[in-house]
């Protein structure tokens, strides 16, 4: 069995005859001579240089059992890609240096494509698309896919070797996240299954982009942009037992190694190492709207340092040399797990104006040290936001979930959690906080994929489709009461509300065996003055349960009995 090659989308060597709108143009070089660029312009005349690259044609290939092999085909090639960004013929020369080797055409054909993820010129809190349109990132993380042992030949006997379904993984991901109205997800391209850098510094595997290219198309295909992180790991000195943040590293001429991070960070031979890879990373995916940005580094502060300042100083000069370099995609990065006082002043130390938005991390975690950490995912989630956000950059709760005390593994209720209990309080809760997206939860495979959650989603897609985020001018209020969560953003044309029902929280309900029963006599004055509701239409997170109809009492809303919770929008007069 065999998936399409990652040089599927590319015609002959001359490139494509013709390409949609913000599609990808991809041409490789089968003349004479040495090129390292093309420079292409655009039928209003505006030029645009992109970096060639060894491209290796491959085949993802599938055996009998499902497990995913790279099969490359012929020698690499030098290679291109572009992303035009309007209709029309646009003309490319391969370039040495300044000296033209080759010159070629393409015609762009019209297209609905929204172009790139930007930060929105109306309300720099939210996000929106080139075409103006809003952009809300609704989603999870989606860091690579799982691995499974290979049998080294007795029973039970499990080798060192690993195997995975591969880009298939993603596909069906993809599709379900679409099709309940997701259309973001974080990769880690430090995850083994997309790793293309060793143990030796720069080098990199060129068959394995042949992945990210399947997985890239895959969002492409399903309206998904992708927020692609660059490296995860902590250590690069020794340690004793398997350690998934330590990094061996080795200099392909003196076969030395980072003495400590400090080194990593500072030292310019592993600097210019590293950026061979990144630069490899940028020729391919640098130039393409699927990409809504790329994170430096998760979590960048658990790093080991002799001071948060040299991680400081580090991502203020790499994120200026990723937009030099990629400046039609967002840049960022993140800090690890907000669940300490003290991490107070290194978000506050983090809010960067070269940094195009703000990202927390948040988890619930028995283990932490701030109280609501430990109880109740709405509230963390709200506390979250506010201690984060910045009036001019959109602010995302970009990792999130449930962990056993101190991060040492997934929740234990996970498995009990066939309401997606935790999925939506860690989910819903950010964006009526006054967040750009909603909260990204993490385990998706152990969790959301094998409880089949995927439909917690739907209701706030479903809520905010056709709402002008972005324009709206929201303003966060809460509302809640004793036995209701109640968070509303309310705007000059829609008022957007989540209800939720307080007991009918994971420790209530999961661990003490007190399921919550039938709210009923809710009612909220949602409307800002002045503001009366023209329409209420009500979304059903859980449509299992059944919902009846609203009242509408003056500016108050009269809300039909719910046992889990809701989420409303109210269009005004």
């Amino acid at each position: 069995m065999k998936a399409p090659s990652s040089t599927s989308n590319a015609a002959a060597s001359c490139g494509l005859d013709s390409v949609r709108l913000y599609d990808r143009w991809q041409a490789s070089f089968a003349g004479s001579g040495v090129v390292d660029s093309v420079l292409l312009t655009g039928p209003d005349g505006r030029r645009h240089r992109r970096p060639v690259f060894q491209h290796q044609p491959a085949d993802l290939v599938y055996d009998d059992h499902g497990h995913e092999s790279i099969v490359p085909k012929g020698e690499p090639i030098p290679a291109a890609r572009f992303s035009p960004d309007l209709p029309g013929a646009w003309d490319y020369t391969w370039m040495h240096g300044d000296t033209g080797v080759m010159e070629g055409r393409f015609r762009c054909e019209p297209d609905a494509h929204p172009g790139y993820v930007e930060v929105s010129r109306h309300d720099p809190r939210y996000f929106c698309f080139t075409d103006g349109n809003p952009y809300t990132a609704i989603g999870l993380n989606l860091c690579g896919a799982p691995r499974y042992a290979l049998p080294k030949g007795g029973e039970f006997e499990q080798s060192a070797r690993f195997a995975t379904l591969g880009a298939r993984e993603y596909e069906r991901w993809f599709q379900r996240l679409a099709a309940n109205g997701g259309n973001y997800a974080r990769l880690w391209l430090s995850h083994p299954f997309f790793a293309v850098e060793g143990e030796t510094a720069g080098e990199v595997d060129l068959p394995v982009f042949a992945r990210l290219d399947a997985v890239v198309a895959a969002a492409r295909h399903h309206g998904i942009r992708l927020k692609l992180c660059l490296e995860h790991f902590r250590r690069v000195t020794a340690g004793s037992g398997p350690d998934a943040f330590l990094r061996k590293l080795r200099d392909p001429e003196s076969e030395t190694s980072p003495t400590d991070m400090d080194d990593w960070f500072q030292n310019p031979l592993w600097q210019r190492l590293w950026w061979r890879k990144i630069e490899a990373y940028l020729a391919r995916y640098g130039d393409d709207p699927i990409v809504m940005a790329w994170e430096l580094w998760n979590e960048i502060d658990c790093c080991q340092t002799s001071s948060w300042a040299v991680q400081r100083a580090w991502t203020e000069n790499t994120l200026r040399a990723i937009k030099q370099r990629a400046p039609r995609n967002l840049a960022t990065n993140s800090l690890g797990s907000f669940d300490w006082e003290g991490k107070q002043a290194v978000q506050d130390d983090f809010k960067a104006d070269v940094m195009d938005f703000q990202q927390v991390h948040r988890y619930l975690d028995q283990g932490a040290s701030i109280p609501c950490c430990r109880t109740d995912p709405v509230e963390f989630s709200i506390d979250a936001v506010q201690r984060a956000r910045r009036p001019d950059r959109p602010v995302i709760l970009t990792e999130t979930g449930a962990v056993d005390d101190c991060h040492i593994g997934p929740f234990r209720y996970y498995r009990w959690d066939d309401d997606g209990l935790i999925l939506h309080d860690t989910t819903y809760p950010a964006f009526f906080a006054g967040a750009a997206g909603s909260g990204h939860i993490w385990h998706w495979d152990g969790y959301v994929d094998q409880k089949n959650l995927w439909s917690g989603f739907r209701a706030l897609a479903e809520a905010i489709r056709g709402v002008a985020v972005d324009r709206e001018q929201f303003s966060a209020v809460d509302l809640s009461t004793s036995t209701c969560w109640c968070l509303a953003l309310r705007g000059r044309t829609v008022t957007l509300a989540w209800i939720r029902n307080r007991a009918d929280r994971w420790d209530l309900v999961l661990r003490d065996n007190r399921p919550a029963g039938l709210l009923s006599d809710v009612s909220f004055d949602l409307c800002a003055a002045s503001r009366t509701p023209n329409a209420v239409h009500l979304f059903n997170p859980w449509p299992q349960d059944g919902l009846g109809e609203p009242r509408v009492a003056g500016t108050r809303i009269e809300f039909p009995a719910f046992r889990h919770g809701l989420v409303v929008r109210i269009d005004h007069r």
